[in-house]
């Protein structure tokens, strides 16, 4: 039997959940409450919860914080959370906290019986699946399983080589190793890469889940041929088939991509990952470690992240020309769009990206990392000003940018979990937290090497021109163009002062490009020219530091 938790602080809303549904019917066997999120964590303490009905919004502490101290202290526990409000902002983050489902009030009793009763299902799978894991530990730790160690130490030494191995060599690793291999087989090696894992698993589950990645592959790849199965790195299994024949390493035997397919489609099944396939050619084992950098590569030009059955000759033969590379169109406004609290915006820039790669012919993993550097380069900087450690932003490890970079899905997924995850410690209030009149001005400061007009500026803020010219001169007692030659000269001195760039450099940067009209605009504003400023400003703050 399974218990619940129904977290609310109006009284009559615990009240009428609790008649509202036959519990008992539905599998619930014990019953708690809470008024407050401090209630709801000395009961989480003290019992073992797995269904969590929350309501959003609620005095001193809402429930988005509390699904936060959940997710460190309770992770086992489902959150169905409830609000009397429609807003994205709030389904946003209660789907970033990885909460099971968000319902409106006033709540229908069938719509939340069915909602939990999902949530019990789920429930259920995740013990479902810990008890198979606990199983395969016990496994794992049985004297056996040192011999796919040793063999995947073997392997690796082999084939991480960056020339051929010799006979000596080869060897050398079999009398370390123990392992019992003529120098004279012919390999085919066969590689597997986890694309995608359709659920979410801790990283203690993913070592377990390798491991019956390839034990499966041994069973189900091999099927009783002679070969190994190894874990490679996080995520990669390698089969090897054997061969002593040169005649059986003519050609890949006939059934092999549907050996693999079937394979790809068990693990899909029962091991909740989507998988690649990449078959390479015979080869004798002193040529390892070229087999397997081809195989690598041809893994790494699957940007595209398909699951699919990849030969090695088909893409030799496309790679046969170099492509010429494609420059990727950053969208410059990302850094000013997450500052200004737009980001719903920023996520909508960032799939229009994704998909424009998508669609270049070929597509390259050089395009990717481009992205990747740059959406970084946009983001770290605002984290750094609001003193935000980047650290905050992962609750475990940041994902490396090998695994981000691999496939279009995987670059998709990380760039919507960076943004959206910055996006709430940037704005912890929700979206535009900012001003009319700061928006404007965060959009000036930004763009002032560019030409800036009214209607560029109305735009952006969702404003009327003349509207804004008027709202503007209101608040903040001068007019637009008055706060343009304010802050490019502001800028201009800044640059000045702290930077050995030509005068004419230091024009361009702030708009102007006509150096005489940039002297007599900054000489009509501070009084100096800019090379006086540069000489005297310069040299009393030189003075100053001294002292």
């Amino acid at each position: 039997m399974y218990s619940l938790l129904i977290v609310d602080d109006e009284y009559y809303a615990v009240e009428a959940m609790l008649l509202a549904v036959d519990w008992k019917q539905i599998g619930i066997d014990h019953l708690y409450t809470a008024m407050s999120a401090d209630e709801a964590r000395s009961v989480l303490e003290k019992e073992q919860v797995d269904i969590m009905i929350c309501d959003i919004e609620m005095p001193e502490e809402d429930g988005l914080s509390l699904q936060i101290w959940v997710q460190h202290y309770a992770a086992q526990v489902e959150t169905i959370f409830l609000t009397g409000h429609a807003e994205f902002s709030y389904a946003q983050k209660a789907i970033q906290l990885h909460s099971f489902d968000y319902l409106l009030k006033p709540i229908n009793s069938v719509s939340l019986m069915e909602t939990v009763k999902r949530a019990l299902e789920k429930r259920m799978q995740n013990l479902e699946f810990r008890k198979l894991a606990e199983v395969y530990e016990v496994y794992i730790k049985e004297d056996h399983s040192w011999k796919p160690k040793r063999l995947a130490r073997f392997w690796k030494d082999l084939y991480s080589s960056r020339y051929p191995i010799s006979e000596a060599k080869i060897n050398e690793l079999k009398l370390i190793y123990h392992v019992d291999l003529d120098p004279g087989t012919f390999i085919l090696p066969i590689l597997f890469r986890v694309e995608e894992w359709l659920r979410k698993f801790p990283d203690k589950d993913l070592d377990i889940l390798e491991f019956g990645l390839c034990n499966a592959a041994e069973e189900f790849v091999l099927d009783g041929n002679a070969g190994d199965a190894v874990a490679d790195q996080r995520g990669y299994v390698l089969v090897l088939l054997y061969a002593s024949d040169k005649i059986q390493t003519s050609q890949v035997p006939d059934t092999m991509e549907d050996t693999c397919k079937d394979y790809m489609d068990r693990c899909t099944a029962y091991l909740s990952c989507r998988l690649s396939c990449y078959i390479g050619e015979w080869t004798p084992l002193k040529n390892m470690p070229e087999a397997y950098r081809k195989l690598l590569q041809v893994h790494r030009h699957n940007v595209a992240g398909r699951d699919g059955v990849y030969y090695i000759q088909a893409s030799e033969e496309k790679s046969e020309s170099v492509p010429e590379l494609v420059p990727l169109p950053w969208a410059p406004e990302f850094s000013l769009l997450m500052e200004t609290g737009k980001i719903k915006e920023v996520l909508q820039r960032a799939d229009e990206l994704i998909d424009w790669m998508q669609e270049q012919k070929p597509s390259s993993a050089e395009l990717l990392q481009s992205f990747y550097h740059a959406l970084l380069h946009s983001i770290y900087p605002l984290l750094h000003k609001n003193g935000i450690a980047l650290h905050s932003i992962y609750l475990g490890e940041e994902p490396q940018e090998s695994d981000v970079t691999r496939s279009f899905p995987a670059l998709r997924e990380w760039a919507h979990e960076l943004i959206s995850r910055s996006g709430l410690l940037i704005h912890p209030e929700g979206e535009d937290t900012h001003s009319t009149v700061k928006k404007v001005c965060l959009y000036i400061d930004a763009r002032l090497e560019y030409e800036l007009g009214r209607e560029e500026i109305a735009d952006f803020i969702g404003f009327h021109p003349a509207y804004l010219s008027r709202f503007f001169k209101k608040e903040m007692d001068m007019s637009l163009s008055s706060y343009i030659l304010h802050a490019r000269v502001q800028k201009a001195q800044e640059l000045l002062l702290t930077t050995s760039a030509t005068v004419t450099d230091i024009a361009s940067k702030v708009g102007y490009f006509n150096y005489t009209h940039f002297t007599k605009m900054f000489k009509k504003y501070t009084g100096l020219t800019p090379q006086q400023y540069r000489r005297q400003i310069g040299n009393k703050t030189e003075e100053e530091r001294m002292l």
